[in-house]
């Protein structure tokens, strides 16, 4: 084509370019003319909020408030100065001492605290709950107390329902014994098999430099698994490299912690099992061979090391994904850790034991919940080896509180949420650890609608009508060692709440071998990740519409009639349909899931009805069921006791505050919290005050996906509580996050009742100042 030609059309197109911009440029500016009132037309930045709150301590906390400064100094005073507790300090050694292992809020009994919430009564005093961990002879136990009246107390008491003495060997773990038999284990290996280690690994586990093999994880050896009441524990040895549960060597050591020392009893090498002795003289004498082993190679395309690598998407390249606004400011009002948001109210905290706890949920100024809160995390482990096969964890142990730390913004939560704080008091504490940023509370769009329906045609009567989906969120984050739980409490403008649990992390690898394939499978050149299960268990304290609650099962069966309308000669039909049972104890109500058998289950005040004879009913929707395949009474599977229902109902007792313990891993043969003991005394739940106890779980077969991190898609897993004729209508249809598009005339009406649409609104998201804090306290991420 000649040159002349193509010049002639390159005008041309700029030509129709330019005629294109004016039009659009016109349509625009008539546009703008037409519209409605609400039409943001200036330019404005976002509305400033402060993200990281400084929270002031009342002077008067409530019945749900944490410990405040004034209340932990008054009772360090009283602990300290009691000779008849006769406690050492954190500071000072608790080899055979008496020490303070815990102390958190006491939450008063619910009649009392109902007294003071509805009626008007005083305020019950507060107290706090201490763990006393007893260490010196001759009469070594666990004490749990109750100690008050807070700030200045006088007086402690047995708490209830927990025996007044616990055996010693029960007790959770201290930083000193982590280290103390750490370092035990390490000399006695390396004194006694240095030299196999030399030709093994290649290494030992001292004097090695950055290429070390460690004792970074543990087992425990349960009295269920041992046959014995004693405490022993697999300690188990891995290169010290990013990250180490992903670089297992297979090389284990039992050790037996008695309360006059330790003890290593038996040693897992290379499949087998030994005494220290006769591993020792085995290698000396040439009866053991081995390939050796080298120290992984550490750069940033170490399969465990989650640098980012890999060749990046040409669509996302150099382009930051979306930022969520605040184009008016917070929507909620938080005061201490009591929360506003649209028609919800509520009070959080973070218990020291059992994490997460939520208080006082109401709609519409009616209690829903009187106490939600999580009461246990637990992972059950398959294997051959022994410290796979006998890794059965109940987190509590582990003080779950004190696992979540501080969250990362724009990651763990977005931008625009807010952070809040908490304090623990434990071992360690001569003063109360604050822990910054454990808690972040935003209002999320999800992204679909949170109702909608669209009538295009003139016979359905063209109107659209729909509503975004906005929730307020409430996040922490609990790291166990390996694994990360992101626990969300969310709440829907139309009265239904969500608790979603999602679990990310590492996976606990195993040393690769054959007989290892049966419970995995390999995912890298010498590991295999076993199969495992995740389970949660939460507390519900239902009350609607009061403290005296029914739980009904709608059943739905299937029936097949004659189907006389069929020219067919003896015709059938089937179809669903629906039968009411109220469930009359505690027995009945301890449900096990059954595909065949559909249900609704539905909590209500029976003396409470709509106009039409209907209970005003909350529904229990769990998503996340699972079943607990280790059968009833067998290994650890009693600590766990709740697992074994998806759900259960049982009549409120401030005695059954909680479903488990820290004391579970090694409590087996007498549980300090028998679960399944609420159930068996099978009281009447009918029109009684309810407390339903919900599991969560899921089995985990890690694949090479998981590497290096476990991704959170299809592992997230929740339970909904949803209003079931509760309300006369949607109660969103107050909300005015709603559209409603009608004709007019030849356009349309978009009504946002009053709402501005902010489509000629530019509005920068709010700075992220989160590096600079943390240049400033690196603790807000990392232990200093």
């Amino acid at each position: 084509m000649p040159q002349s030609i193509n010049r002639y059309l390159a005008a041309a197109v700029v030509c129709l370019v330019l005629v294109c911009v004016g039009l659009i440029i016109a349509l625009a500016i008539v546009s703008n003319k037409d519209n409605d009132s609400n039409e943001v037309e200036e330019l404005e930045p976002c509305t400033e909020t402060n993200l990281y709150i400084e929270e002031v301590e009342p002077d008067n906390p409530g019945v749900f408030h944490d410990l405040t400064t004034k209340e932990i100094n008054g009772l360090k005073d009283y602990l300290y100065n009691n000779d008849e507790l006769d406690l050492v300090r954190p500071s000072e050694s608790k080899k055979e001492a008496n020490y303070v292992f815990v102390a958190e809020l006491h939450i008063p009994n619910k009649s009392d605290v109902l007294a003071f919430l509805d009626q008007r009564a005083m305020q019950p005093p507060r107290e706090a709950k201490v763990i006393i961990i007893r260490g010196k002879p001759p009469n070594t136990e666990i004490n749990e107390i109750i100690v008050g009246p807070l700030p200045n107390p006088s007086s402690h008491r047995p708490l209830p329902g927990i025996n007044a003495s616990l055996p010693y060997f029960y007790r959770p773990m201290t930083e000193e014994d982590y280290g103390s038999v750490t370092d035990f284990v390490t000399n006695q290996i390396q004194s006694n098999l240095g030299d196999l280690f030399d030709r093994c690994y290649g290494t030992n586990l001292g004097n090695c430099g950055d290429k070390c093999l460690s004792f970074l994880y543990a087992s425990s050896f349960s009295p269920a698994s041992s046959g014995v009441n004693e405490r022993k524990t697999w300690y188990w040895l891995t290169w010290d490299a990013e990250y180490y549960t992903l670089h297992p060597v297979d090389f284990s050591v039992l050790v037996h912690i008695k309360e006059d020392g330790l003890e290593i009893n038996r040693v897992w090498f290379s499949g087998a099992q030994y005494s220290m002795e006769e591993l020792k003289t085995e290698f000396q004498n040439g009866g053991i061979t081995c390939t050796a082993e080298n120290f992984p190679e550490v750069n940033k395309n170490l399969f465990s090391a989650p640098h980012r690598r890999g060749k990046i998407p040409e669509t996302g390249k150099n382009k930051r994904g979306p930022k969520f606004v605040l184009p008016d400011g917070l929507r909620y009002k938080v005061t201490g850790k009591h929360v506003e948001y649209m028609n919800w109210a509520f009070d959080f905290r973070l218990s020291t034991s059992y994490g997460p706890q939520l208080y006082d949920i109401r709609f519409n100024n009616d209690r829903i919940v009187y106490e939600l809160g999580l009461q246990e995390v637990s992972v059950f482990y398959s294997g051959h080896s022994p410290q796979q096969r006998f890794s059965d964890y109940m987190d509590s142990a582990e003080l779950i509180g004190p696992s979540a730390q501080g969250l990362i913004p724009g990651v763990d939560c977005p931008d625009h949420a807010t952070y809040y704080d908490t304090m623990h008091i434990t071992e360690t504490s001569e003063t109360a650890d604050k822990t910054a940023n454990v808690f972040c509370m935003f209002e999320l769009n999800t992204g679909e609608p949170l109702r909608r329906h669209h009538s295009y045609y003139d016979s359905e009567g063209k109107v659209y009508e729909g509503v975004e989906n906005v929730i307020l969120v409430l996040r922490t984050i609990i790291t166990v060692v390996n694994y990360d739980y992101i626990f969300d409490f969310r709440f829907f403008q139309n009265g239904v709440m969500e608790v979603k649990g999602l679990s990310t992390g590492y996976i606990l690898a195993n040393a690769f071998s054959d007989k290892e394939l049966k419970y995995g499978f390999k995912l890298h050149d010498k590991i295999v990740a076993n199969f495992h299960t995740h389970m949660f268990n939460f507390k519900v304290d239902l009350d609607i519409k009061g403290q005296k609650n029914r739980y009904e099962i709608i059943n739905v069966d299937v029936e097949t009639e004659i189907n006389e309308f069929s020219v067919k000669e003896n015709s059938t039909y089937s179809q669903g349909y629906i039968t009411r049972h109220v469930q009359q104890t505690e027995n009945d109500a301890a449900y096990k899931f059954n595909f065949e058998s559909p249900k609704y289950h539905l909590f209500y005040n029976n003396q409470v009805n709509d106009s039409f004879g209907n209970p005003l009913a909350y529904r229990l929707i769990n998503n996340g069921m699972v079943k607990q395949i280790i059968p009833r009474g067998h290994n650890k599977e009693p600590a766990i006791n709740w697992a074994r229902y998806q759900h259960a109902v049982t009549k409120q007792k401030d005695t059954e505050a909680h479903s488990s313990s820290m004391y579970s891993m090694f409590d087996t043969d007498n549980q300090v919290v028998d679960f399944q003991g609420f159930i068996d005394d099978n009281e009447s739940i009918v029109d009684e005050d309810l407390v339903l106890w919900v599991t969560l779980g899921v089995h985990h077969i890690p694949r090479k996906e998981d590497l290096p991190l476990t991704t959170t898609p299809g592992m997230g897993l929740s339970f909904y509580l949803q209003p079931f004729n509760y309300f006369s209508e949607d109660p969103a249809m107050a909300s005015q996050d709603a559209v409603r598009i009608t004709p007019k005339g030849a356009g349309v009406n978009v009504e946002r009742y009053g709402m501005p649409t902010g489509s000629s609104k530019t509005c920068v998201p709010q700075k992220n100042n989160f590096e600079k804090m943390i240049a400033q306290e690196p603790d807000i991420v990392f232990e200093n």
